[in-house]
């Protein structure tokens, strides 16, 4: 046969021409025989007859000593012009220009788009069970065949593959990448992340899934270490146009979809560590306020499987702790004005909105940090406004009283009536003051939002006690119920801000300042109920009479302060005008009736602040919440019981300065 091959060949050589025949496989390493070079790495491809004649008439692969020896040393007249391609030079050479550097940018994303085709077809097929009422698991499709192709599906699915090899050994990420070429390259890998999570459990199923952390991760993790910020940008929910790349910016789709594909990519990030501490602090308020401020109520629910799993305290699929989870919105309440904490405390809304666990220790810890500094803020306005006019200190009105002040007035309640629950309304969605705005101003010298601040932070607390079940008839005393106390006395000694608008006559309404006020105290009353009995308490102990079981005589005491001096009898500023410590005053001097208020439990604490707030309210539905307030207090929580075993003098004092020259107020002045 091979004889008679070449005696046509001499014979009628003038009807014959050589084909170029398919290479059997692709060489990586360089073809011609006798190769001398060091690195034998094949990096040209030729397909001219000159070359392929000495290899069966089939391309050869050569190295890049080997290529220049060859296609550089024929000169002349008889130099044949090779045909051969090269392979692209990595994106960071100087080999790489601007063209080159277009290709294999979208060389790799075209490779890695198989990948979408295969999760398309596996996610209509799920959609198709679904309808039919069928099992719509993942898992159940494993050995389904989406068509009767199966090399063909195989080897679609292996595409995605040679564009990893393509990005890991091309494209190594440097500071000097450009920054739109390594945005797109970022973000088709997130997108395949996403295509390739639920893949086939089989063979070619695992070997694309050992790419990840092999190649996919590592590349990763360079990107985010030389230019972090195309990280963030990437992971953004509206990125820049030029790392729209892939999945749904592909598709024409609703923001409300895109939004939920976008935190479903970021989900599937998340097993594989590439997601850190810092890239999470950075986008992840993003979203909660593109979420809060885009998403209709009637679609917020679509979004609680994803942030379900992602803020997941039991399970903590993030690689750092549930504090660190958390921190992005923690730290927006230390040192910061009401603006920044009321973006945080909407984020914390849309989270309870979806009955998202936030564990309460933490939360309170947050609000306590927020009222702190809120407190904090106020009082170094009042002294360089001191400073300025002169003045040894500027006295701050308590924010309930003087109910017919006139001034400018921002309207600080949400609610059209004072009773309606926040959450289950969700009114926060117009709130305007920070939404959308990353540059806060972090000077304002406005207490003006404090209050509608306080309003819900109550109102969260009251939300993940009924998600978490906690708190109920756990005590005022115990280490849940301290805290949810101190974190109401702490509310009602802060500077609420506001100026009353209200109008003394018979048909005026309450100004949005009052409604406000009737709403926190309302708030209060709730917090304090969801942690005492429902039954009012009974006295165990035997007694001829009530008033010998509490009320005492008249004595002689004194209330020492924080430092121990002894305090004159005079009238104390407001705890609502935010004291840190609110100074009692005593009566005449005694030196063996003595307490402190700082030694005080934090139930009495709160007691005595709502005891001196009512002297300075005169509007009925306010004064009805705070009663609210003493009953629970002192009926429930048996906090007059405890004081008149512990507190004996501070019982003695509140009696006869608070509670029934207040109560003989009130009675006598409904008197006809």
């Amino acid at each position: 046969m091979k004889e008679c091959s070449q005696r046509i060949a001499g014979d009628h050589a003038q009807w014959l021409v050589d084909v170029l025949l398919p290479q059997a496989e692709i060489s990586a390493i360089c073809q011609k025989k006798n190769c001398s070079s060091h690195v034998r790495r094949a990096v040209v491809t030729c397909f001219s007859a000159g070359c392929c004649g000495r290899h069966g008439n089939r391309p050869v692969r050569y190295c890049k000593r080997c290529h220049v020896n060859h296609h550089s040393s024929e000169v002349g007249a008889s130099a044949e012009t090779h045909l051969y391609q090269t392979s692209p030079p990595p994106i960071n050479t100087r080999e790489c220009g601007a063209e080159e550097l277009v290709c294999t940018v979208e060389a790799v994303i075209s490779l890695l788009k198989e990948a979408e085709i295969h999760a398309e077809l596996r996610e209509f097929e799920l959609n198709r069970r679904r309808q039919m009422g069928l099992s719509s698991s993942h898992h159940s499709l494993d050995n389904m065949e989406f068509d009767n192709k199966e090399d063909d599906q195989h080897d679609q699915r292996l595409l995605s593959q040679f564009g990893i090899w393509f990005l890991v050994s091309l494209c190594t990420p440097s500071e000097n990448t450009p920054t739109e070429s390594l945005a797109r390259l970022v973000s088709m890998v997130f997108q395949w992340f996403h295509s390739t999570a639920y893949m086939m459990d089989d063979e070619v199923g695992s070997l694309v899934e050992k790419l990840k952390p092999q190649f996919v991760t590592k590349w990763l993790k360079t990107v985010c270490d030389v230019r972090f910020d195309v990280m963030v940008m990437c992971l953004l929910p509206k990125p820049v146009e030029f790392a729209r790349v892939g999945g749904y910016w592909d598709k024409s789709c609703s923001t409300v979809t895109q939004l939920k594909e976008g935190l479903n990519r970021i989900l599937c990030l998340i097993p594989y560590n590439v997601i850190s501490q810092p890239l999470w602090e950075c986008f992840m308020p993003e979203w909660l306020e593109a979420i809060r401020t885009e998403v209709p109520d009637h679609q917020l629910k679509e979004f609680r499987e994803v942030l379900s799993k992602m803020f997941d305290i039991e399970l903590c699929p993030l690689p750092f702790s549930m504090e660190e989870m958390f921190g992005f919105i923690s730290c927006r309440f230390s040192g910061y004005p009401a603006s920044v904490q009321e973006q945080a405390l909407l984020w914390l809304h849309v989270l309870s909105e979806l009955d998202i666990v936030v564990p309460l220790q933490l939360l309170i810890s947050m609000f306590s940090d927020g009222v702190n500094s809120l407190k904090e803020l106020a009082n170094q306005r009042r002294a360089g406004a001191a400073d300025l006019s002169g003045s040894a200190g500027v006295r701050r009105v308590s924010v309930v009283s003087d109910p017919g002040r006139r001034g400018q007035h921002n309207n600080l309640s949400p609610f059209p009536s004072p009773f309606r629950s926040p959450l289950h309304c969700s009114p926060f969605k117009n709130l305007g003051h920070a939404a959308g705005n990353c540059a806060l101003d972090l000077d304002c010298d406005d207490d003006d939002m404090n209050l509608g601040c306080f309003i819900l932070m109550f109102d969260l607390v009251l939300k993940q006690m009924e998600l978490q079940d906690e708190a109920l008839t756990l005590g005022l005393e115990s280490s849940l119920g301290r805290d949810v106390v101190g974190i109401i006395n702490s509310v009602l000694q802060a500077p609420w801000g506001g100026s009353h608008t209200c109008q003394k006559d018979e048909k005026a309404l309450e100004c949005s300042l009052c409604q406000s006020s009737i709403l926190c105290y309302h708030l209060a009353c709730d917090l304090l109920q969801r942690l005492t009995p429902r039954e009012e308490t009974r006295l165990v102990e035997p007694s001829e009479c009530l008033e010998e079981s509490l009320v005492f005589p008249q004595t002689e005491f004194n209330l020492k302060s924080e430092n121990g001096a002894d305090k004159a009898d005079a009238p104390s500023e407001n705890p609502g005008s935010h004291n840190p410590s609110p100074e009692i005053p005593p009566l005449k001097n005694s030196a063996d009736r003595k307490f402190l208020y700082l030694q005080l439990p934090v139930s009495l604490k709160l007691l005595y602040t709502v005891l001196q707030e009512m002297s300075n309210v005169e509007e009925p539905d306010i004064l009805f919440n705070m009663l609210s307030c003493l009953k629970i207090l002192c009926l429930h929580g048996e906090c007059l019981y405890h004081a008149r075993k512990d507190q004996p003098q501070f019982l003695a004092y509140i009696q006869e300065k608070m509670l029934i020259p207040r109560y003989h107020f009130i009675i006598t002045a409904n008197l006809p």
